[in-house]
């Protein structure tokens, strides 16, 4: 009978979920999801490949649970971010911050084309995933825009295009470049969508929260 992590069934079902996504996360920063089997995640998990298979049927399912987890942390944190501030350009810019962050901690950044490598149905889930994250993005445009903030434009096609744009980053280690590419994407995009420079200069001066 396999060891019982935790002091109870419920809390070892929840510390192996974990462990798992944790060995998925670090896998997919360092290959592609179409690469990686179920054995790699056991062993990088530490676990036995049949607990793996007890709580997923297949690596697809188990990368949907990740990215539900991911994408359901990143909106929850993302809108007690967004919440304190007025301002929808400032917000413009704490989203493209969040977003970028989220990428590199999860390691999701290697699994941009993962529709590609999925079934129609684990494809239409992703998007689903992603749609959610998109809606906050929305609604920062389409306030943008009443308040004239951007140029008047497709707010879908705008979204798209951001997120091709974040999607294409990798922040460096180092704190100071890393600051500095945030600085050179939150321009780009605020330019791209129409801000004026002097709202562009104000915007990525500005002090943000402690921890941004």
């Amino acid at each position: 009978m396999p060891k019982i992590i935790g002091e109870s069934l419920a809390s070892h079902r929840e510390i192996t979920r974990s462990r798992l996504f944790e060995a998925l996360g670090s896998l997919m920063a360092e290959q592609s999801f179409e690469s990686i089997t179920m054995s790699q995640i056991a062993e990088r998990a530490g676990v036995g490949r049949t607990a793996v298979y007890n709580h997923f049927g297949d690596k697809e399912v188990l990368l949907l649970a990740y990215m539900r987890q991911v994408t359901e942390e990143f909106t929850r944190v993302l809108t007690e971010r967004l919440a304190a501030e007025p301002d929808p350009l400032m917000r413009l810019r704490l989203y493209i911050r969040s977003h970028l962050q989220m990428t590199s901690r999860y390691h999701v950044k290697a699994g941009m084309g993962l529709r590609r490598q999925m079934s129609g149905a684990g494809a239409s889930h992703l998007t689903d995933h992603a749609g959610m994250v998109g809606e906050v993005l929305i609604g920062i445009l389409d306030e943008a825009m009443d308040r004239s903030l951007i140029a008047q434009q497709n707010t879908l096609g705008a979204v798209h295009l951001i997120h091709a744009t974040l999607a294409g980053q990798r922040l460096p280690n180092d704190e100071a470049h890393r600051e500095s590419a945030l600085a050179l994407v939150e321009t780009f995009i605020l330019r791209g969508l129409g801000a004026s420079e002097e709202n562009v200069r104000h915007v990525t001066a500005s002090a943000l929260p402690s921890g941004e």
